[in-house]
């Protein structure tokens, strides 16, 4: 049996390529798959998000066996010069989200644009050789091979299913390769090794502004609670004040139960039809005989044309009472007429909602509803937060640095989001970095403060000072006192304001 011969690059074949290459995307898909073995379409399809710069690692989801597989994940070190050209390109105004390589259409560069660039190198360079994506990949496994490396963990880098594939390369023998590659990688001559010596690249950190803020931090409590009530047909109510994480926490909540969402209710007509014709997609019988009609264009026309009363109960009419759970994004600014269509809904569904605060002439469709008060998080939280959101960076002081943010933040969630994603923005992140901007943060200003206690003070102070004048003989003290007093007893009309309005 014939001995199948992998074809690669050599040394000065490689030195060539990317001498040619100028343009930073190009030689950064070149170097994915001279420098970390990627099949074309790993390489093409790889997102920012599969890069760990700190680590100096890239996650290469393997595509190769899409019918007969579930895709498969493998992780493959960064050489020096692979890191060096995803730098180039951020430099080159890359944006770090996403694609590496956009396309058209927020997809991805084809197939054929990488071989259309191959090509076009290799018959402007002939020194180059014929150039293939999987060339350039049998030469990432073959300087692995020529430097001695284990046949498994060339079957790991190159994520082989089969490690009949892998064999092709021990056939090669070692010695035979590192002669005619020299190297897994181009040594630098005797020149350039006493350049480097006397003159030692700058080292180069990136810090990629990709960090994963969809995720919950010391809520874990609230969303079992929420799950228990919404289980049980219990409709919710999530308080608290602004950026303290009532939308995220509502967005982190998945039910069994089937869900319509309204995000508006300022303008309850237009979110109810959009429910509606929702529902009508899903339950096209029931909607036939509602409305003589399944054409959905003809049952948004006849909706236009129906008052919000109608909508209420049209909507009642196509399902079943607690068939749909209601998720309403926030209560903030709601009017009169959406007050109204809660009170009619809040009997046929089980609503999970947010709000600052809700009036309380507005708020009887409530009564029945849970209130969950969210809290600002506590010190361990909120240090656990920040450091999922900037403790990828190379922070010096790290400690320091987590703990002025905590202290500018007073543990709200979004001022710390804020905070970090500000942070990560600077070129060096260190406690006087973290201090000029925790100084300019203008959230920490926002503050609500109730004066009607300082001023329940002050009035009380006046009152002793009329027993005081008395009790002296003082009759400019009695006098001002007495005056007080007679404000107080139409206190009620001063105080209207102080009192609690809200739920």
């Amino acid at each position: 049996m014939e001995t199948q011969t992998p074809d690669f690059h050599t040394r000065k074949e490689q030195e060539a390529l990317l001498a040619a290459t100028r343009k930073s995307s190009h030689r950064l898909l070149i170097l994915l798959m001279l420098d970390a073995g990627c099949r074309v379409t790993e390489a093409r399809t790889r997102r920012w998000e599969d890069c760990d710069f700190r680590a100096r690692t890239v996650k290469i989801d393997s595509l190769k066996k899409r019918k007969t597989a579930k895709a498969t994940a493998r992780t493959v070190p960064m050489s020096q010069r692979l890191y060096e050209a995803f730098e180039a390109m951020l430099k080159d105004g890359a944006t770090p989200k996403g694609f590496v390589f956009p396309g058209e259409d927020n997809g991805h560069i084809g197939r054929s644009t990488v071989n259309m660039m191959l090509k076009r190198i290799s018959e402007k360079r002939p020194e180059v050789g014929d150039t293939k994506p999987h060339k350039l990949r049998h030469t990432f496994a073959s300087n692995l091979r020529a430097q001695g490396t284990d046949l498994n963990d060339i079957r790991d880098l190159l994520g082989h299913e089969n490690a009949q594939t892998t064999l092709i390369y021990a056939h090669a023998d070692p010695d035979r390769l590192r002669a005619q590659i020299d190297a897994a990688a181009p040594r630098p001559t005797l020149l350039e090794r006493f350049k480097a010596y006397l003159f030692p690249p700058r080292r180069t950190l990136i810090n990629l502004l990709t960090p994963d803020t969809d995720f919950i931090v010391g809520r874990e409590k609230e969303q079992k609670q929420i799950q228990s009530l919404v289980s049980r047909g219990i409709s919710v109510l999530i308080t608290g004040p602004i950026g303290i994480g009532k939308t995220h926490l509502l967005q982190s909540l998945n039910f069994e139960k089937r869900t319509l969402l309204i995000d508006d209710c300022s303008d309850m007509k237009s979110s109810l039809k959009a429910a509606i014709l929702h529902i009508c997609g899903d339950k096209e019988t029931a909607a036939a005989m509602l409305f003589q009609t399944s054409d959905l264009k003809s049952v948004e026309t006849k909706l236009s044309t129906t008052s919000l009363a109608n909508l209420v109960q049209t909507l009642k009419d196509l399902i079943q009472p607690q068939e749909y759970l209601l998720k309403i994004g926030t209560l903030d600014g709601i009017t009169p007429k959406g007050v109204k269509v809660l009170e009619d809904l809040k009997d046929h569904f089980t609503i999970i909602t947010t709000a600052r605060s809700v009036k309380m002439e507005a708020a009887s469709f409530a009564w029945s509803f849970e209130k969950i008060e969210l809290k600002p998080l506590p010190r361990p939280d909120a240090l656990k937060m920040i450091y999922r959101l900037i403790g990828d960076l190379q922070v010096s002081d790290l400690d320091a640095v987590m703990t002025k943010l905590y202290e500018t933040s007073d543990g709200n969630p979004r001022k710390l989001r804020e905070l970090c994603e500000r942070l990560r923005r600077e070129p060096f992140v260190n406690l006087d970095a973290a201090t000029e901007v925790a100084d300019s943060y203008l959230g920490r200003q926002v503050e609500e403060f109730d004066f009607s206690v300082i001023l329940l003070v002050i009035l009380g102070g006046f009152v002793l000072l009329r027993y005081y004048g008395r009790e002296t003989g003082e009759k400019d003290l009695q006098f001002i006192g007495a005056c007080i007093m007679l404000i107080m007893m139409f206190a009620r009309y001063f105080f209207r304001s102080a009192r609690r309005k809200n739920l």
